[in-house]
Formats: C-alpha cells, sequence, structure tokens
C-alpha cells in the first residue's frame, strides 16, 4: 500500500482558476458597472473605465485570495484515508477513511483538459461530507490515487 506525502495541487489549477474566475469577474462586474453609471448619472464615454476599473479591483481580490487559497491545499493518502487539509481564513481538515468509500469518480473540464488535469470526486457512505472532491490534480495523479483507494477497499472485502 501506496502512502503518499502531502502533495500541493497542481500549480497550472491555479492559471484555470484565475482565467475562469476573470470571465465571471466580467459577469460580475456588469450589474456594477451599470449600477455605478445609473447612481453617478455617467455618460456612455466614462462607462468603459468604470467597468474596467471595477473588474480589475474585483480580480485583484481574487488574485490575493487564490494564492493562499491555493498555498493552502493539499492532500495526503495515508493507510487510514486521504486526508485533505484546505482553507485561507478558515482552515478545514477532512479524513476520507478508506472503509467508507462507496465509488470514486474522475471528472474534467474543457479547461482541466487543456490542462491535463482532473478532479477526484470520492462518494462516502455516511450524510455529512458524503462527497469529496479533491480539485487540481494531474489526470495519472487523479487515476493512481483512485486505483490506491479501490485496491484498499477490495482487499478489505477479501479478508
Amino acid at each position: 500500500m501506496k502512502v503518499f506525502d502531502f502533495k500541493p495541487l497542481e500549480s497550472s489549477y491555479l492559471k484555470i482558476s484565475r482565467i475562469s474566475f476573470a470571465i465571471a469577474a466580467i459577469l460580475i462586474t456588469i450589474p456594477f458597472t451599470i449600477g455605478s453609471s445609473v447612481f453617478w448619472d455617467l455618460s456612455w464615454v466614462w462607462r468603459i473605465p468604470v467597468f474596467f476599473v471595477i473588474w480589475f479591483f474585483i480580480y485583484a481580490l481574487y488574485h490575493w485570495y487564490s494564492i493562499h487559497w491555493f498555498k493552502g491545499y493539499k492532500y495526503k493518502l495515508t493507510e487510514a484515508g486521504l486526508k485533505i487539509h484546505k482553507g485561507v481564513f478558515w482552515q478545514q481538515q477532512n479524513m476520507v477513511p478508506r472503509n467508507r468509500v462507496q465509488h470514486i469518480d474522475i471528472t474534467t473540464g474543457p479547461l482541466e483538459r487543456r490542462y491535463e488535469l482532473s478532479k477526484l470526486v470520492v462518494h462516502t457512505a455516511g450524510t455529512r461530507n458524503a462527497t469529496v472532491t479533491l480539485p487540481g490534480l494531474l489526470h495519472q495523479d487523479a487515476a493512481d490515487l483512485r486505483q490506491e483507494l479501490i485496491n484498499s477497499n477490495q482487499a478489505e472485502d477479501t479478508v
């Protein structure tokens, strides 16, 4: 049975996160731009700079947060199960016991496929935290983790 040390997420996951948020920030910025234009009665000439200032402010906050979020997210496979540490302001530690694992999915989105990344989705028995997602893994690492968790469960079932 393999036991890994704590590993961080892949650095390319931070790029994907920032690209996704840059797009989402545009959608967030539009209502703020319209609201500020109406509140201050701005002409159309000023709405474009206001849009970019608001977008930049929102994105800069996310940029700062994403660095700390990324540094704080790590995982480790132990003999007991999968440990996940995450959080910026409120730290959270999840432990997924091997004997509670029901099934494991590996999912990828279009940007993740571009960077050969995947999310490991572990479904466990129980109601609280019954689904645990571990994003930002290389596809091969996700497959290895999945196989390791499945193999340990099959070994327990045969004993």
